[in-house]
């Protein structure tokens, strides 16, 4: 029983002992995938992407013009964004689309961005289940938080 008592010690310093970094990434992760309501004033705009090929490129994500991050396959990002209308754009290899998009406080919204053509990517709207479903099975690339 002292051994039992004296290994779960050692097992709980040498946790105690690892830098907290793993942990808030993990919070990190679960933070967006909990979908909280937006933060006082905000929006939330999670950007998703669904599964693509190893190979294709990651498609590039501007708000008015200020890039914003990429997304490869199975991932997302959230925005953070004041009430306001934005000028969005997905860019692909060699041309990029607009969305123009109109945000209130306390709203959250879903757009998926995907290729559109052999050179072109762009966003389009998607329901409350299909942003919930596909931020849940992708990877969080990123958070943008505007002021």
């Amino acid at each position: 029983m002292m051994k039992f008592l004296g290994a779960v010690l050692l097992a709980l310093s040498v946790g105690a002992c690892q830098p907290s970094q793993g942990f808030q990434s993990e919070q990190t992760k679960a933070y967006g995938t909990n979908f909280p309501v937006a933060k006082d004033g905000m929006a939330a705009v999670y950007i998703v992407r669904d599964v693509a090929p190893a190979d294709a490129p990651a498609i590039g994500i501007t708000r008015s013009r200020t890039p914003v991050g990429s997304l490869p396959g199975s991932s997302w990002m959230r925005l953070d964004l004041p009430p306001d209308p934005y000028d969005l754009r997905a860019y692909g290899t060699q041309e990029s689309t607009e969305l123009i998009i109109t945000v209130a406080a306390g709203e959250t919204r879903f757009l998926l961005a995907q290729p559109k053509g052999n050179n072109d990517a762009e966003l389009l709207w998607l329901s409350w289940e299909d942003g919930r479903r596909l931020v849940r099975q992708g990877q969080q690339v990123g958070t943008y938080t505007s002021y």
